[in-house]
């Protein structure tokens, strides 16, 4: 397969998972404590966090507003405020993350509109890691409001949905781009039409993974920086109003990116030129 030869450097892209919630232990006695701003709350399970926690809700707010700048979602205002709030939980570690969620190893989080558990917009991760700030919260944000903004959260192959998700995460372009390069010249890439049908889901092989996430972000990166923000918003309105991806394209990008086919090949110019 093609992106069976990848270099060994190309795993500091790590992922996120966007799993809806599988087991959650309830206890008698509410061990969350809580905090709120206009758009969030944040629940934790240590009472001294609670000044650390504040901060978190600062970071989400501006992520928040930057997000909906970025997909064109205009009435992002109107949303997520009062009980509709979107919920923070932070379990104290990797190990009570993964046993009350069911997630995989490799996720550090995920994002749930309507999960068997959570019934309302939630995003779950852990306390202790360094990237949770600046990586995690922007990433999970984003899925939500792309949920929100396409009405359904698999209304666009979930490249494009993790693609825009890390878009968010600082720092993380340029680390991508640089990683990915020899690959992508190599010809050692995912080809689009085998990305455009991937789910991600249950991956165990943790290369595969990133380079998944990896080509996702690149090629979201590529649409921007190429062709601008507008036909990139143009985009996204076209498969919110229903359009299959493919034919979305042809919209945003007329004579442009008339194909999956076309997109890959121009991508790949475009990723040689640099």
């Amino acid at each position: 397969m093609r992106f069976s030869i990848i270099p060994s450097f190309l795993c500091i892209v790590f992922v996120f998972s966007f799993l809806p919630c599988v087991v959650f232990a309830a206890d008698a006695k509410d061990p969350f404590f809580e905090v709120t701003s206009e758009h969030f709350r944040a629940r934790h399970t240590i009472e001294s966090e609670r000044e650390m926690m504040q901060g978190v809700l600062r970071h989400a707010e501006e992520y928040y507003v930057r997000v909906a700048h970025d997909i064109g979602y205009s009435r992002y205002e109107d949303f997520w405020t009062w009980d509709r709030r979107v919920v923070i939980i932070l379990y104290p570690d990797q190990y009570a993350f993964a046993r009350f969620t069911g997630s995989p190893v490799w996720s550090k989080g995920y994002a749930s509109r309507d999960a068997r558990v959570f019934r309302e917009r939630t995003i779950v991760s852990y306390g202790g890691q360094e990237n949770f700030v600046d990586e995690v919260l922007p990433h999970e944000i984003a899925h939500l409001m792309l949920w929100d903004y396409l009405r359904t959260p698999r209304a666009v192959p979930v490249w494009f949905e993790e693609g825009v998700a890390q878009l968010q995460e600082a720092g993380k372009i340029d680390k991508v781009q640089e990683a990915l390069r020899p690959v992508v010249v190599q010809g050692n890439y995912i080809p689009l039409s085998s990305l455009q049908l991937m789910t991600i889901t249950g991956e165990k092989d943790n290369v595969k993974v990133s380079l998944f996430y990896a080509q996702s972000l690149s090629i979201v990166v590529f649409l921007i920086q190429k062709y601008g923000l507008d036909a990139f918003h143009c985009l996204c309105r076209e498969l919110r109003d229903g359009m299959s991806f493919e034919l979305a394209l042809t919209h945003a990008y007329p004579s442009l990116v008339e194909s999956l086919d076309m997109l890959e090949k121009r991508w790949v110019k475009y990723f040689s030129e640099q």
